[in-house]
């Protein structure tokens, strides 16, 4: 069964970009005139992901209002966390009674992989066997990103912490996860997918990347926000990948 259902993290407060937009979510800060969270959707959706569920927080009403007046409205549904639950309590929240036993997308909410081959990466991720795929790519400067270290076969040994480095593979935030991830973790548990769910399957071997084109854009700074901005200036609408992408020899797998 296709994975055709998403998850979209919008729990955080962008304290980054709160001096210029102090009064909406992240989620709706305006790029190339239209807020952000307008241009993933329409990401996803072009890539054959059926539904969208944003998991909000801070100023989850805001997003809430939003969507009840979009084109996209049927095909987008929200949570609102009653407290702050982490990356993956948030997610855990928010699928609760939505989602199956099937795998699923989750995604930050404050970046975008444009090039991203979505059918490539789960084709992949089944045949890996892993309960989770993270997609990476490669830039020749990670030194304010963490690094993600896999072998031959894509299997991730370890995460590095934020560095002076050069080259290297960063997590894009984009992972295509298991729904047995999720089984052990209560509704209200505050538990984060980066910082402790994910080193346990590394450990386990059960979790992998998936190598993407970059460009990744990253609108939680305001030099990010800029980038992104002149990146969607552009661009007139999103569509996806007709062929294997291309990725950047930068770094070898450990």
């Amino acid at each position: 069964m296709q994975a055709d259902k998403a998850v979209i993290l919008l729990g955080g407060k962008g304290t980054r970009l709160s001096a210029l937009f102090p009064d909406i979510p992240k989620a709706l800060v305006p790029v190339s005139g239209r807020q952000f969270l307008a241009w993933q959707l329409d990401w996803l959706l072009a890539n054959n992901i059926k539904q969208v569920l944003l998991a909000a927080g801070y100023m989850g009403d805001k997003i809430e209002n939003w969507v009840k007046q979009q084109p996209f409205k049927d095909q987008v549904s929200i949570s609102i966390e009653p407290m702050p639950l982490g990356t993956g309590g948030a997610v855990k929240y928010a699928v609760q009674y939505r989602v199956g036993k099937e795998s699923f997308w989750v995604l930050n909410g404050d970046s975008l992989l444009p090039d991203l081959n979505f059918a490539n990466m789960e084709k992949a991720h089944r045949k890996s066997g892993v309960l989770g795929t993270i997609a990476v790519t490669a830039i020749e400067d990670s030194g304010r990103y963490g690094t993600v270290v896999f072998d031959k076969n894509g299997k991730i040994t370890r995460f590095e912490e934020k560095k002076n480095r050069g080259a290297g593979w960063i997590n894009a935030g984009i992972y295509l996860l298991d729904s047995s991830i999720f089984s052990s973790i209560s509704p209200a548990e505050n538990i984060s997918i980066e910082n402790e769910i994910f080193p346990k399957l590394a450990a386990e071997g059960k979790l992998s990347v998936f190598q993407a084109k970059p460009p990744l854009l990253d609108m939680g700074t305001p030099q990010g926000l800029k980038n992104m901005e002149n990146y969607l200036a552009k661009k007139q609408e999103f569509s996806p990948p007709t062929s294997t992408s291309v990725i950047p020899d930068l770094i070898q797998p450990s």
